[in-house]
Parts: C-alpha cells; structure tokens; sequence
C-alpha cells in the first residue's frame, strides 16, 4: 500500500533533489489528513484520495489554460503524470459492465424468491463494485443498473 511507501519515496527523492519531491509530499499531507478524519487507510480508500488529487489537477489544468497560464498548467501536468503513475491499470467500462451484471445476479440469488430490484438496490450493489474496482465510474454503474431494471440488458 502506498501509504505505508510514502517516507521512503519522500526520502528517496530528497536524496535525489527530484522535482518529485513536493507532490510526494502532498499525497503524504492527504493521507495524514485522511487518518486524523478517522479513516483506515487501505488500497480502496487510498484509490480514491489520488483519484480526487488527480481531479484537482484536471481541473486546474483546464482553468489554467483558459486563464492564458500555460506556466502553471505545466506544472500541473507534471503533479499529473506523477500521481496518475500510482493508479492501477484501469479496467475497461465492458469489464465493469460485465462484473456489474455478475453482482447484480449473486445480489438477486442472495434474496428471497420472487424478489424485484429496484433503485433502492443500487447502492448496495454500487457499494460491492467498487470494492473490486474502485476506480470505476458511479455513472457507468448506475447506467448499467438502471438498464438491467428496464430489462434492456
């Protein structure tokens, strides 16, 4: 797990007077943060605090850009590409769409007889996808549930 990685990677890089050092030290702040909130840090939850550093910076990138400062936008970029290398490989929307299905099934077969989904079910179900793939689009998911309710999948 990364967190447990951080002090070496921060040490590593100080050694090294890498220009990595300072976003190593920014996902280290957010996940310290993260603790002190009472949260457990595992690969799930670590998952999810670099997916939000890497929409922060998506979204400076593009404001940066419409601002004219492609100075910071480089910078951005950078803090990017770093982050973006701690993410497992992404699975593709087929592989969640299948593995959604497959959950939905064990969900069902885990009711009584004659049991109907409903929305009421999809958190549950959202809740057991992203513990396996935690990077998976809540859209994706719910899409692919609402279409399995309307009988079109």
């Amino acid at each position: 797990m990364l967190h447990t990685e951080i002090d070496q990677l921060i040490a590593d890089a100080m050694k090294r007077r890498a220009p990595e050092l300072e976003i190593y030290k920014l996902i280290k702040c957010e996940f310290v943060k993260a603790e002190k909130d009472g949260i457990t840090l595992d690969e799930v939850t670590e998952a999810r605090i670099m997916l939000k550093m890497i929409a922060q910076r998506k979204d400076s990138i593009e404001q940066f850009i419409g601002a004219g400062r492609t100075d910071l936008a480089d910078n951005e970029t950078t803090e990017l590409k770093v982050l973006e290398g701690f993410m497992p490989a992404q699975p593709t929307d087929e592989e969640i769409s299948e593995y959604v299905l497959g959950v939905i099934g064990a969900y069902k077969v885990a009711k009584p007889a004659g049991y109907n989904l409903s929305m009421r079910d999809m958190k549950p179900i959202m809740t057991l996808v992203q513990e396996k793939y935690p990077t998976a689009s809540g859209k994706l998911i719910s899409g692919t549930f609402q279409k399995f309710l309307q009988n079109k999948l």
